[in-house]
């Protein structure tokens, strides 16, 4: 009984340790993967609004060349 008992602990032991270095890979990973998601948001986000603001300057140009109707 006592030696089961010491086989049990070990490998509870054991089990545990792998477990908490396991989340914490898993952990690391997802922080990693979370910034170079982040970034890539940012990128992605940075060059809309570029685009917007092109477009938005277009029309601004394209109504001022528009002739006004007469009334």
């Amino acid at each position: 009984m006592g030696l089961w008992r010491v086989r049990a602990g070990s490998f509870l032991a054991g089990f545990g340790i792998c477990a908490g270095l396991a989340l914490y890979q898993i952990r690391q990973e997802i922080k990693e993967s979370h910034e170079v998601v982040s970034s890539q948001a940012n990128e992605y986000r940075s060059k809309l609004e570029k685009r917007v603001s092109a477009l938005e300057k277009e029309l601004a140009d394209m109504r001022h060349h528009v002739p006004q109707p007469q009334q």
